[in-house]
């Protein structure tokens, strides 16, 4: 099993069921999917395991279908060494011929990115069902991995009547660093400290970048730390919250998908009161609900109270913030970009900490 790069961090179970996906062993064609939100490290998890196994790894973009082609064929031919590109003229002659040349090279394929391939050529995952199905009747050991941070998309793979539903034997979703993995990567070692930071930015390991080694020095410092990074108006964290939901959901809803996140972020948790506070009824907001669900914005719990009910809870910190103290204090972070005050700061860290 290829060992895990020191250039990770933690992600020890992932790196081992990957690693183990990897080896060239069998005689039975696999296939995996990982999933996860953006910025949980699943690309540079997949590169550094193409990079150690010899994998062939293609990253796809927002492109046509004849330009994903040009872009898949280019790569194919890059990893295979051959002076002549390959010319595919549909995804069904791509895919044919990518099971065909890992069956007897026995080298993994890794494709991330998939939702842009599957949005513009839709019977993509059929034409990788009927393959994968041929393979088991040939004994073709070809290893497929598909990878994706769309969870609407990436959920309904291997869902209900899906065509690769029941092909797949690793489905892994990579999530955001638990508290104490947070504190670790964040080098915090007060436990007071490491809390109110983690109710801030959560575990997500790509925030760590995104302050650019501004990290909060202490108690004292938090609410100065908070207004230069996550409120501070010219800075990436600020607006992360928006980019996190227009990735995940419809263009044409997203007012919608907003207004039932700060709902739930003031108080709202039952189906009833979240209708009632976006002006809906109960029977129409199902639809916002699940989706967010599925893409781990939402999650739902039982109703300690009443069994028989549950209740839902915003996933992510940053959305919690944004919905909970920057909507309703927008004028302390200002049009005019000007910072928060302080006493919005302690709120959200407050408010995150004690619920």
């Amino acid at each position: 099993m290829q060992p895990k790069p020191p250039e990770i961090f933690a992600r020890d179970d992932e790196w081992q069921y990957l690693a183990k996906f990897a080896e060239r062993t069998g005689t039975r064609p696999k296939l995996g999917v990982v999933s996860g939100r953006r910025r949980q490290g699943k690309t540079f998890l997949l590169v550094s395991l193409a990079q150690q196994s010899g994998a062939f790894y293609f990253s796809a973009t927002q492109a046509t279908e004849r330009d994903s082609l040009t872009l898949f064929s280019a790569a194919l031919a890059e990893h295979l060494g051959t002076s002549a590109p390959f010319s595919f003229d549909s995804w069904d002659a791509a895919i044919k011929q990518l099971f065909a040349i890992f069956a007897e090279r026995r080298e993994l394929v890794v494709i991330d990115e998939f939702p842009y391939l599957s949005k513009v050529s839709p019977a993509l995952p059929s034409i990788i069902q009927r393959e994968i199905d041929r393979a088991v009747s040939t004994n073709a050991p070809v290893s497929l991995l598909l990878c994706g941070s769309v969870m609407s998309v990436m959920g309904r793979l291997l869902a209900g009547n899906a065509p690769l539903r029941g092909r797949a034997v690793l489905e892994m979703v990579l999530r955001p660093f638990d508290f104490r993995l947070a504190a670790d990567y964040w080098g915090t070692t007060d436990r007071r400290l490491a809390a109110m930071t983690h109710a801030i930015v959560g575990g997500t390991p790509a925030y760590l970048p995104f302050v650019e080694g501004d990290v909060c020095e202490g108690l004292g410092d938090f609410d100065d730390w908070v207004r230069r990074t996550v409120l501070n108006p010219n800075k990436t964290l600020f607006r992360e919250a928006r980019y996190l939901l227009g990735e995940q959901v419809e263009a044409r809803d997203t007012a919608m998908y907003q207004s039932v996140l700060a709902a739930v972020a003031t108080g709202n948790c039952t189906r009833g009161a979240i209708a009632s506070h976006v002006g809906r009824k109960v029977t129409d907001i199902g639809h916002y609900l699940n989706v967010l669900e599925d893409c781990h914005l939402l999650r739902r719990e039982p109703d300690v109270f009443r069994p028989s009910r549950s209740v839902f809870r915003v996933c992510e910190p940053l959305i919690h913030d944004v919905s909970d103290t920057v909507l309703t204090c927008y004028s302390g972070v200002g049009f005019d970009g000007s910072l928060a005050r302080e006493g919005d700061v302690r709120a959200v860290g407050l408010a995150q900490l004690y619920g």
